[in-house]
């Protein structure tokens, strides 16, 4: 016999998760700010919708960086991460805002995601348990059949979304910056990949696919070598390193957020004769296809090794 004081319990009410059907659900996340998050999010996405793939980006932030990256931070229709919030405060369908570019949708984050966000999370955690960790992914499965990829923007300083983009992701990638300051933004991260893939078990296929050597030196090898040390030693020796990083180039990086440009599109400018576009643009344009491109091929390579 039940105790009639017994919580719910919250699995039953969850409709079966089609895993099998989410593999192109990638994730970028640190523990640590700054990293380039939101930067590569929004290039790589580019990358793919310009090739052809209709793609969505969830922007998981309470500062909504992506909306600088995309150009829309003081368009009427930023929400500032309100239908966001409503959808996972309901638990209905996500309302994307469509075509912010060719093939690319953006799910907005914003304002509305910080201390709103929180009081409601907390009485959710409170009534469902860790299973309040699964809202995000219960809002995307309406729409994850109409995108084939979709990409999730995420914020080191909120740990519960965070937690709920990890429990929606297939793939996670965790950029990270050659300035000494690596380990704790990894250790942190794999604490919470953990707790989600092996003791918690809310995503049993979730896979971190690799680490992004983001804003560094293209020749700074020595310093390459240490930063990878830094990974081994925090996530263990068979981390995947990708073999394409993220140059740096602050001129171009400035001029991204103050034109609210993806890279491609800057270079797009200057072939057309802006001048105002610095060279250096060409040589980030290929750090970011090269390094989009070996991602993709990276997941498509140990999803066929899965099904081996």
């Amino acid at each position: 016999m039940s105790s009639p004081f017994a919580a719910p319990d919250s699995q039953q009410h969850l409709p079966p998760i089609p895993w099998a059907s989410l593999s192109h659900i990638f994730m970028f996340g640190n523990g640590k700010g700054g990293v380039g998050k939101s930067s590569v999010s929004a290039n790589a996405a580019g990358k793919a919708a310009r090739s052809g793939l209709r793609t969505l980006i969830i922007d998981c932030n309470a500062q909504g960086n992506i909306a600088r990256e995309l150009g829309y931070k003081r368009a009427e229709w930023n929400d500032g991460g309100a239908a966001l919030l409503e959808s996972l405060r309901t638990g209905t369908a996500l309302r994307p805002q469509r075509n912010v570019r060719e093939n690319l949708d953006v799910v907005m984050g914003g304002p509305a995601l910080g201390d709103e966000f929180g009081i409601f999370f907390h009485t959710l955690l409170a009534k469902e348990g860790p299973h309040a960790y699964l809202r995000l992914l219960m809002c995307l499965l309406p729409i994850a059949h109409e995108y084939q990829i979709i990409i999730l923007d995420t914020p080191p300083e909120n740990p519960s979304l965070q937690r709920l983009a990890l429990s929606t992701a297939r793939w996670l990638v965790i950029p990270v910056k050659s300035d000494g300051g690596a380990e704790d933004g990894l250790a942190q991260i794999g604490l919470e990949f953990s707790y989600v893939r092996f003791v918690s078990q809310l995503n049993p296929h979730l896979e971190l696919l690799g680490v992004l050597l983001f804003d560094t030196g293209r020749t700074y090898t020595g310093i390459h070598a240490d930063v990878r040390q830094q990974v081994q030693k925090v996530l263990g020796e068979d981390a995947h390193m990708f073999k394409h990083l993220i140059g740096h180039t602050e001129s171009v990086a400035r001029l991204v957020r103050k034109r609210g440009l993806l890279v491609q599109e800057l270079a797009d400018r200057r072939r057309e004769g802006d001048r105002s576009v610095p060279e250096t643009v060409e040589g980030l344009v290929s750090d970011y296809e090269g390094f989009t491109e070996e991602m993709f091929a990276r997941a498509l390579e140990l999803r066929k090794d899965a099904a081996a």
